[in-house]
């Protein structure tokens, strides 16, 4: 009975993994990983300058203001973030009010909770999640696209799988026995492989197609840990009555 029970998680998430191509969820997952990347370039370039004036200006007091001014804001941004990953990657963050008292209590609130630095930190950590991600997701679609259109273009443009670096290996093998030391030397030469016929080019275009099915999970698998990093990080109570609902 356990051993039918611990088997059943690991059958679903294979079926799971075989299904991403089919899945709108995937689809949504590879919009968001592609718009959070300018998102946080936004994010990370407006935050940073605006907390930077406002602290440089703090000594003349101008800069108080301008520094709660950005804190506002980032918990503005917090929460278009938190409906943002509630539509794209379907995922819910409960959220608290703390809409009680007056206003200095509650803009004493909002500078002293810690769930607003949080949200902050969140923000600024999007930039550096985006650019890895859009990195990674960019180098396997291009890849992947190349492959997947080498049957259109082999014939007017050299297409060249290449292994490791051409050239000749020497590979020592020793055998340690008693007093004895016993060798094996043995030397090959790696190259490349130019397709030059269809057959070759339709072999290309199905190493494609498997990529394809990677790109796909490798975006299912960076929304699935941005999406719970997102449900810890964005949990910034509600400091005012919005005029829109979340």
């Amino acid at each position: 009975m356990s051993t039918r029970s611990s088997s059943e998680p690991h059958g679903n998430s294979l079926k799971r993994g075989l299904r991403a191509p089919l899945r709108g969820q995937t689809y949504r997952n590879l919009c968001y990983l592609v718009v959070m990347f300018p998102l946080g370039v936004f994010y990370f370039t407006l935050l940073t300058a605006g907390f930077a004036l406002g602290l440089s200006l703090v000594v003349v007091l101008v800069g108080i203001p301008i520094f709660v001014s950005f804190l506002v804001l980032a918990v503005g941004l917090a929460g278009f973030e938190r409906r943002l990953v509630r539509v794209l990657l379907g995922i819910e963050i409960p959220m608290t009010d703390a809409t009680d008292g007056d206003f200095w209590t509650r803009l004493k609130r909002l500078v002293s909770d810690y769930q607003t630095w949080k949200a902050i930190a969140y923000l600024l950590s999007e930039y550096v999640y985006g650019s890895v991600a859009f990195g990674l997701l960019g180098s396997v679609t291009a890849t992947a696209g190349s492959f997947l259109l080498a049957p259109l273009y082999y014939t007017d443009a050299p297409v060249v799988a290449y292994g490791p670096p051409p050239g000749e290996f020497t590979l020592n093998f020793l055998f340690g026995w008693d007093t004895l030391l016993v060798g094996l030397t043995t030397t090959f030469r790696l190259g490349s492989w130019q397709i030059e016929t269809l057959p070759g080019a339709l072999l290309v275009a199905l190493g494609g197609l498997v990529l394809t099915f990677v790109l796909l999970q490798l975006g299912n698998a960076l929304a699935w840990v941005w999406g719970r990093y997102a449900r810890i990080m964005l949990r910034t109570p509600r400091y005012w009555s919005p005029l829109v609902h979340d």
